[in-house]
């Protein structure tokens, strides 16, 4: 057969040639690596494994809300634990709740329950330091019920002295 036209319809005939030339530039229905974009022209992809066991396998709208905006999202509640594997978690807000995360620098900028050196001022704002253990050294605060008062009798006003035992 020779001087075959260039097929136009599903139906026409085609020779060896455009099945080279063509298909040479298309994947196989089955398989094959792209190379380059593939540019789907508005269309979507469907019927995709809704149950994917690689990671690189794609996945659909349904499994990303199950699996991932449900699990993680804030309006939920995680249903497992999340591992690190060794990472860290960087770069978090600061805290607005008591049960928020923060950062080590954050924490770093507050006193130990379990002792160490304060430096700087406490301000109180109007509270009372409660339940004081005995006053063990000079500088230790005292509890009220540990202190004797001593009135002087001076020559003038009258003053007062607080010791303890």
């Amino acid at each position: 057969m020779k001087n075959v036209r260039w097929p136009e319809e599903d139906h026409d005939l085609v020779i060896r040639a455009y099945v080279y030339f063509v298909a040479g530039k298309r994947l196989p229905i089955e398989g094959g690596i792209v190379q380059g974009e593939i540019g789907m022209g508005g269309h979507r992809i469907r019927n995709i494994n809704s149950n994917p066991q690689n990671e690189d396998e794609a996945v659909p709208k349904q499994w990303i809300e199950e699996n991932i905006f449900n699990r993680y999202s804030p309006a939920s509640t995680m249903a497992k634990d999340l591992n690190m594997d060794g990472h860290h978690v960087s770069y978090l807000r600061a805290p607005e709740r008591n049960h928020h995360a923060v950062t080590k620098g954050y924490a770093d900028t507050k006193l130990s329950l379990l002792g160490g050196d304060m430096q700087g001022y406490i301000a109180m704002g109007g509270n009372r330091i409660r339940h004081l253990g005995e006053t063990l050294h000079d500088n230790d605060a005292l509890r009220l019920s540990s202190a004797t008062i001593i009135i002087l009798d001076v020559t003038g006003p009258i003053g007062c002295a607080l010791t303890y035992p």
